[in-house]
């Protein structure tokens, strides 16, 4: 199945929260069981669902039989829900999640949780909470598993960086990333080994990680033209690594970085240099796309 993932700020809720713990195994009949508790208690309440009902799990789920997780319910407000009920009211801000939909049953999640870190990872962005699965077609609406619906969300922090990944040598990775900048008219201005300096000066021994410093000479020129304190933004930075499954590519987002000068002016070439970066690091992950 191939899913459609993408970035979107939740609006502010008051969800009513209720711990439960469920065994993996069991997944559907504990949603089911969870569900029409749930229901109850916002009925002898008194309150109004105002969204689909919500299951958000541990950071990560051990290894127990049983694991415990926390049923939500978006609710318009009541002062009726007392401490009996097992039961609170949470104000839930505004919050940037990734997300995507699965179709189908529950044994088949984990390639949608797959699909969605694969995403997070590429995109640049960090995880900063548990994720959170909304029935919009529950097991308690259906019993064909064909027929469900899971929205999967991810809380995550915004990209600081441009950032993509090869399965490649470092060497290799290196070149290329020379020459797609290069294609995109930057210049490199200084290459800085973190590793040799690292194991030179304190002994310490990390993953080949190399730092280059790179200039568009054009967006220079209209970046101090415009503020004198833009050569702090000039040259960019961007930074090869290596990990577990290949070579990191990351380059600092310009646009984060020119925010720091509150100048305006600046916007301009700040989003023209973000594009061309950007391009550099897509033609590393899409070769094809790279200019000849």
């Amino acid at each position: 199945m191939r899913y459609r993932i993408g970035l979107c700020e939740t609006a502010p809720q008051t969800v009513m929260q209720i711990p439960l713990e469920i065994q993996p195994d069991r997944l559907r009949d504990a949603i089911v069981a969870g569900l029409e508790r749930m229901t109850e208690v916002a009925e002898r309440a008194g309150l109004t669902a105002s969204g689909v009902p919500t299951i958000t799990f541990p950071h990560e789920l051990p290894v127990e039989d049983t694991i415990r997780v926390d049923l939500g319910l978006p609710i318009e407000p009541a002062p009726n829900l007392g401490p009996a009920s097992g039961a609170q009211l949470m104000v839930v801000p505004p919050t940037l999640v990734a997300r995507t939909c699965h179709r189908g049953g529950y044994d088949e999640l984990d390639a949608a949780y797959r699909a969605l870190a694969e995403w997070v990872r590429e995109a640049g962005c960090k995880p900063i909470g548990p994720p959170t699965e909304a029935y919009l077609v529950g097991p308690d609406e259906v019993s064909d598993p064909r027929q469900l619906i899971t929205e999967i969300r991810m809380p995550v922090a915004p990209a600081p960086a441009i950032a993509t990944h090869m399965e490649s040598t470092f060497a290799d990775a290196v070149e290329r990333t020379r020459e797609s900048l290069r294609r995109q008219g930057f210049g490199i201005l200084a290459e800085i080994d973190l590793r040799e300096v690292l194991r030179e000066k304190t002994g310490e021994d990390i993953e080949e990680y190399l730092i280059l410093d790179v200039c568009h000479p054009r967006l220079a020129a209209q970046a101090l033209a415009t503020d004198r304190q833009a050569g702090l933004l000039v040259p960019y930075r961007v930074v090869l690594r290596g990990d577990d499954t290949g070579i990191v590519i990351e380059a600092a987002d310009p646009e984060v970085q020119v925010s720091a000068l509150a100048e305006p002016a600046l916007n301009t070439v700040a989003a023209e240099a973000r594009l061309l970066l950007a391009a550099a690091l897509d033609a590393l992950h899409h070769p094809e796309t790279a200019a000849g």
